[in-house]
């Protein structure tokens, strides 16, 4: 029987690790700099360097910079976050938005079960991750989820033209 409580002791710590892996997400508000930072830059740069959004769509965004706001709920451990993550960053950085500025994006990180944990976060109703919310005035207008229809700057195109102002 010693045996068997030793040989608990010595893996309980194992165990606990496992059951919290999930802590180890970025979570809450988070800054555009984390995907390229040298933890994140494997997963994020590669795809942000490969991606070339549409010319078109990107003269177009660029038009509407500051009239439109972004938030973006993703999560560190999904692939589509991955893959779509740098695409609309990318879109953003060569239409000439300020991907630093939290009036023109906001990034929020979630757990595993799709949870950012602060106040006021259940009202974005998340059900797939990533989701792109594009804003005109405080109002939700339109939003992608999980992923774009078309390409995500040809998404963002069809939400910002469906307004009328």
């Amino acid at each position: 029987m010693k045996k068997y409580f030793l040989l608990f002791l010595l893996l309980s710590p194992f165990v606990l690790k496992a059951q919290t892996s999930e802590e180890e997400y970025p979570t809450g508000k988070i800054n555009r700099s984390i995907f390229f930072a040298k933890a994140n830059k494997a997963d994020y740069e590669p795809e942000y360097e490969r991606y070339v959004p549409n010319a078109d769509a990107i003269k177009y965004i660029k038009a509407k910079k500051g009239k439109f706001q972004i938030k973006m709920i993703m999560g560190f451990w999904c692939d589509d976050s991955k893959k779509y993550v740098p695409q609309l960053i990318k879109t953003l950085d060569e239409a000439k938005w300020d991907t630093e500025d939290n009036e023109q994006l906001k990034i929020f990180g979630v757990d595993t079960n799709k949870w950012a944990g602060f106040e006021g976060f259940k009202s974005f109703n998340i059900v797939k991750v990533p989701t792109i919310i594009v804003y005109m005035n405080d109002r939700e207008i339109g939003r992608i989820e999980e992923s774009p229809k078309a390409t995500i700057e040809e998404d963002l195109v069809t939400i910002m033209k469906s307004i009328e102002y």
